[in-house]
């Protein structure tokens, strides 16, 4: 009976794992068809190599899901080797993107750590709703690690519909007092067609371009202290150019990097360790 139960048991977890792993797959190959079929773009080596590394990123950060309530939340800086800290550093608080969690980090924070960064917050927001909600949990977020951590100002790392969370807490909710720095990573600042997809949702209607949201928001103020890092291979923002800030901030823009490849590339957390360090 108990070996009985084992295969069953074992079986179903083989379900859910092919499951979930065939999932992925089909997102990020649907979501490039879409995005770049009929583009002069679509034999691209450059763009083929980003849709394989799309689809291995996502296989690596989407199983990571579930443990949202158990890792992520704190980073704290090390300083060994490469890691050496030279001066003051800002907290740094990472906001993750649609649908994500602050599992989608794991790589990055740490690298950031080794490098000296921190301490560093991972935020878990409930994204299938409103902006603005978000932004109200950043703010008290942002609150309780100013008071635990004795700084006045923190900075802050976004991916995706986190940068706008970011956007919306400093420009509307008087939080430019508080961040000394903004680097969002692919997030739609013009808004992305992709938005339309997830209908009902008040999350992804937000990130449509032209929303009552994005148009409030307006473009990003000419001298802001804004990093936008971006790729003209990513198949969620549609266009890819609508994650542009330039000339209002700073753009660092790749060709073959996926949606969720930013998040785990090396060469985006050189850019960071740069924005964090000026």
């Amino acid at each position: 009976m108990a070996v009985h139960y084992g295969l069953r048991v074992g079986v179903l977890l083989a379900w859910l794992v092919g499951s979930v792993a065939v999932s992925c797959v089909g997102f990020v190959v649907l979501s490039y068809v879409i995005a770049f079929w009929g583009t002069k773009r679509v034999w691209d080596r450059a763009l083929l190599r980003a849709l394989v590394v799309e689809i291995a990123s996502t296989l690596t950060i989407v199983p990571l899901w579930p443990l949202w309530f158990l890792v992520g939340g704190v980073y704290q800086t090390v300083k060994e080797g490469e890691g050496k800290a030279h001066g003051r550093r800002n907290p740094v608080i990472l906001l993750h993107g649609f649908a994500m969690n602050r599992t989608q980090w794991m790589y990055m924070a740490r690298r950031l750590r080794r490098l000296g960064h921190g301490p560093i917050y991972g935020l878990n927001y409930f994204s299938l709703s409103r902006v603005g909600e978000a932004g109200k949990r950043l703010d008290r977020f942002i609150d309780h690690v100013r008071a635990l951590e004795h700084e006045a100002v923190v900075d802050i790392v976004a991916h995706s519909m986190g940068g706008l969370v970011a956007r919306y807490y400093i420009e509307r909710m008087g939080g430019a007092e508080k961040v000394q720095r903004l680097i969002t990573i692919g997030t739609p600042h013009q808004g992305t067609r992709f938005g339309r997809f997830g209908i009902g949702l008040p999350g992804a209607s937000d990130l449509v371009g032209g929303s009552p949201l994005l148009t409030d928001l307006g473009p990003v103020r000419p001298g802001a202290a804004y990093t936008s890092i971006w790729s003209r291979a990513d198949a969620v923002i549609q266009p890819p150019e609508s994650a542009s800030i330039a000339p209002a901030g700073l753009d660092e823009v790749f060709d073959d990097l996926g949606h969720l490849s930013l998040v785990l590339s090396p060469r985006v957390v050189d850019v960071i360790d740069a924005r964090l360090r000026a």
